[in-house]
């Protein structure tokens, strides 16, 4: 692997080997045997730790175990790294690990500043040897963690000085941290504005046009319906598998924009949109989201299809966790008016924004055509909501419909 070195104190080394010689060579004319002896001895030393430090470190290589962890806050993982090392021994090394800060090191050896903890660890691998170093990890906010540097320093074994060898390439490894995942607390209505008497979450009918997936074959299966190209890979017949028609389906819709620059509003509006994925995936409503962070290609904005279940709520936790406050932000205004000249709408759309003038317009007009939940509730810091409070009050104090 390709390491860049940096030397320091090798100077006080070539100057101690060229005056240990001078010495050396006087002692020698003047038949100081053991003057000239120990002058050697001192060249010797010099030269050998001189010839150490130009070749330790060369051929040592690392890699990492896994090349990306799930967890969510509060969890733990580890951090399994592989080293290899040739034919020079490394000695009394310390390593410094640079971790972006949505994962913390559970040791008392790190220092964190501006979002890097720098984790120390003793360091130490013989001739043709190899070493696991093993760093347990706690996830302690949503977010991306990857590792930013990975440095190792050598001290010199007689003297000052040291040798610095820092990683010169990509790491692949990166922990992504899931935000918390509360009770949603309430029931998500059907539309009214539709035709039908009785809700049904279920149906016989698939939508040919949003493919989920594949599963084995059974025989009542349509022979239309074979996905031939999978069926070559798996070596096995594979039926396509398409989004069930449902009679209730959710657009959810983040503003990232926050009304008082806060941090901890980001945080509680995609606390509170996991909360209402949570609930349709538990309930099997196909469900959709868009989020008001500038995206490339032809949708401006993030924008996850709509699909149901399981699969569905691992992508979504997955874009959540690599989103971030600081990422350029698209007005929530215009990326509602672009949903609704694409059509993307379904009966039911949530709104997870703060209130102002132009949101409640643009929701009084949607309310003519569609269930419109405009939840504001991270505004009034209510973190648990508590389904036994609702039955007795009977009000909903999770969601303003406006």
């Amino acid at each position: 692997m390709k390491w860049i070195r940096y030397e320091h104190g090798f100077r006080s080394i070539h100057q101690g080997m060229a005056i240990t010689a001078v010495f050396f060579l006087f002692a020698f004319i003047y038949l100081q045997v053991w003057l000239a002896a120990c002058f050697a001895a001192v060249f010797a030393m010099l030269a050998f730790q001189n010839i150490y430090f130009s070749k330790v470190g060369k051929d040592l290589s690392v890699s990492f175990r896994s090349k990306q962890k799930r967890i969510l806050i509060g969890e733990s993982e580890e951090l399994v790294m592989d080293f290899e090392n040739g034919s020079v021994p490394i000695w009394n090394g310390t390593m410094t690990i640079s971790l972006e800060d949505a994962v913390a090191p559970n040791s008392d050896h790190t220092k964190h500043y501006s979002g890097i903890y720098d984790l120390t660890i003793p360091f130490a691998i013989g001739s043709n040897k190899k070493v696991e170093i093993r760093v347990p990890l706690e996830g302690k906010k949503r977010g991306l963690s990857r590792v930013t540097r990975v440095m190792l320093e050598i001290p010199h074994l007689f003297g000052d000085g040291f040798v610095n060898m820092e990683l010169d390439e990509a790491v692949f490894y990166q922990s992504l941290v899931y935000p918390k995942v509360r009770p949603l607390g309430r029931e998500i209505k059907s539309s009214p504005y539709k035709p039908g008497e009785t809700e049904r979450k279920q149906s016989l009918f698939m939508d040919a046009f949003q493919p989920i997936g594949t599963r084995d074959y059974v025989p009542t299966d349509r022979f239309d319906q074979i996905h031939w190209t999978a069926s070559a890979r798996m070596q096995k017949l594979q039926t396509k598998e398409f989004l069930p028609v449902s009679s209730q389906s959710v657009t959810l819709m983040l503003n990232t924009i926050e009304k008082d620059r806060g941090f901890l509003d980001f945080e509680k509006k995609v606390e509170r949109l996991v909360s209402y994925a949570d609930y349709c995936m538990k309930n099997n409503i196909p469900y959709a989201v868009a989020i008001n962070i500038r995206s490339f290609g032809k949708t401006p904005y993030l924008w996850l299809p709509s699909g149901s279940g399981k699969v569905q709520f691992q992508k979504l936790m997955v874009m959540l966790a690599k989103i971030s406050d600081k990422h350029a932000k698209l007005s929530f205004e215009e990326m509602l008016r672009q949903l609704e000249g694409s059509g993307q709408i379904p009966q039911t759309a949530v709104l997870i924004t703060h209130e102002n003038d132009r949101i409640k317009s643009l929701s009084k007009q949607w309310q003519k055509r569609y269930e419109v939940i405009l939840d504001n509730s991270h505004e009034r810091n209510e973190r648990v909501w508590d389904n036994q409070i609702m039955e007795e009050t009977e009000t909903d104090l999770t969601s303003l419909s406006v």
